[in-house]
């Protein structure tokens, strides 16, 4: 056995502390320098008609979305904190633009084609300047269709 191990083979305690203490001291640099990324979703119910498609087209009906929005933020902890950004700075930040988007028609809203590309884009743009730490929009029509903006 190997002169640092007891005949057990166990580690003694003392030898366990420091090695304990210099791991999470290792951990605990490479978390303050790693990258992360987390989400939090925000949901809004809008309606819309799409006026560029053909004729006869789906979307050319007015027609109405249960819309989830995910945003998406990066960065490092923050060491005062371990966090890169609180969940509640995030809601902070979008709720006020989503209830203003909430039950409503948003032709009646925006100057452009309300598709979701359009709205992903405005979306990014107006979460930016209140959250530092937003690298990208997620806005869900349907379960399973979304658009991805890359701020």
């Amino acid at each position: 056995m190997n002169g640092s191990w007891n005949s057990a083979g166990i580690l003694p305690k003392a030898r366990m502390e420091t090695n304990a203490a210099n791991a999470i001291f290792m951990k605990k640099q490479q978390r303050l320098n790693a990258n992360f990324k987390l989400w939090k979703d925000f949901t809004f119910e809008a309606a819309h008609q799409l006026t560029k498609v053909p004729t006869g087209h789906q979307c050319g009906r007015l027609h109405g979305h249960s819309y989830k929005l995910r945003v998406h933020c990066q960065g490092v902890l923050n060491p005062d904190r371990d966090w890169v950004v609180d969940y509640a700075d995030i809601a902070s930040a979008v709720r006020p633009i989503v209830q203003k988007l909430d039950h409503t028609f948003l032709n009646d809203s925006f100057d452009f084609e309300t598709t979701a590309e359009n709205l992903a884009f405005w979306l990014g743009h107006e979460i930016a300047p209140k959250l530092p730490q937003l690298y990208a929009v997620e806005l869900f029509e349907t379960p399973t269709t979304a658009v991805i903006y890359e701020l």
